[in-house]
């Protein structure tokens, strides 16, 4: 994602993104069968390299969370309305309990054992989408998996742009 880093803000293809993010994660993807439903989505204008950083954070927690000798990634992208794109990663691991599900993205909460994990990835997650005007919604269901919808405007709002500049 470096490279993308010399534009701050620029045109992304986000089926791009979730191919790229894919092919980093892949060390983590040895037991997972990967299946991708992209739509042809519009491009979006974003910090690239960010949004490359939220989905390689959410798939790499999703083969994480995988229990099973063989897991099961779905990644799908959508319109979401007119102004608007959705990323969503299905996981069939273990799911979040739901006391747990409310503090998911603080920074510093972590389900992992001790020394496994720095309970930072859904943080930066988080304040990356807010920050883009968007927001990331959570399902889960403790045995049977989580889905994480990214869903960001086409258009950030013009303080990101002001911010940015």
């Amino acid at each position: 994602f470096s490279r993308l880093d010399r534009s701050r803000i620029a045109s992304f293809n986000v089926n791009d993104g979730v191919n790229a993010a894919l092919l980093i994660a892949k060390p983590h993807l040895r037991k997972v069968d990967v299946e991708k439903r992209l739509a042809d989505v519009p491009s979006i204008t974003c910090s690239p390299s960010q949004v490359n950083q939220v989905l390689l954070n959410i798939v790499t927690n999703a083969a994480q969370a995988i229990d099973k000798p063989r897991g099961s990634i779905v990644v799908t992208t959508r319109a979401d309305g007119p102004d608007h794109v959705a990323i969503e990663i299905a996981d069939n691991g273990m799911g979040i309990d739901a006391e747990d599900l409310p503090r998911i993205f603080d920074p510093f909460f972590t389900t992992k054992e001790i020394g496994k994990g720095t309970g930072l990835g859904l943080s930066i997650a988080y304040k990356i989408v807010n920050h883009h005007g968007g927001r990331i919604d959570v399902k889960s269901q403790v045995g049977k998996g989580s889905v994480f919808t990214v869903v960001l405007p086409i258009e950030p709002p013009a303080e990101f742009a002001a911010e940015e500049a």
